[in-house]
């Protein structure tokens, strides 16, 4: 009974903790899905073109820096914009996530894009993205994803729809 007790707040931490990164990646990818547009369109500019070409010369190692550096640089807004938030700067913080969230995705998505034949050759990066194919995969195949992707596109329409 006492070893039981003892594991009932690493289980609600770890419950916690898994809380707290479904709810960090899906903010990711509620702001990818509204980013892709404008992905595509900057990706229609010649120095985009020239930066793929450059980026397809590089090494895996140097394609692995290139998405990560970018990252670990902006990452740290979103808690720090949650720092703000809870000193009652709301406008700042507001501001800092959206903006900061709309540059690291739109940024490292695009990287991701043009370094990920480079980045797939490390065994463990391609063990990784397999992984994370499946649960995206069945994250589509549930119902609830599928209600809410209807309601978007909806929405959105609707939206172009009144523009």
């Amino acid at each position: 009974m006492r070893v039981r007790m003892r594991r009932i707040p690493h289980l609600l931490l770890r419950a916690l903790l898994i809380l707290f990164a479904t709810v960090y990646f899906l903010i990711d990818v509620l702001f990818l899905s509204a980013i892709r547009p404008l992905r595509r369109r900057l990706m229609g500019l010649r120095l985009a073109q020239r930066l793929r070409k450059w980026v397809s010369g590089l090494n895996r190692y140097a394609a692995l820096a290139l998405l990560a550096v970018p990252w670990a640089l902006l990452e740290p807004l979103k808690p720090i914009g949650l720092y703000l938030f809870a000193h009652h700067r709301h406008t700042s913080a507001t501001v800092l996530i959206v903006i900061g969230e709309i540059v690291k995705l739109t940024l490292l998505d695009q990287i991701f894009d043009m370094t990920k034949p480079k980045l797939l050759t490390f065994p463990w990066f391609a063990w990784g993205y397999a992984r994370w194919e499946a649960v995206l995969a069945r994250l589509r195949s549930l119902p609830l994803w599928q209600r809410i992707v209807y309601r978007y596109r909806m929405a959105r329409a609707w939206v172009v729809s009144w523009l």
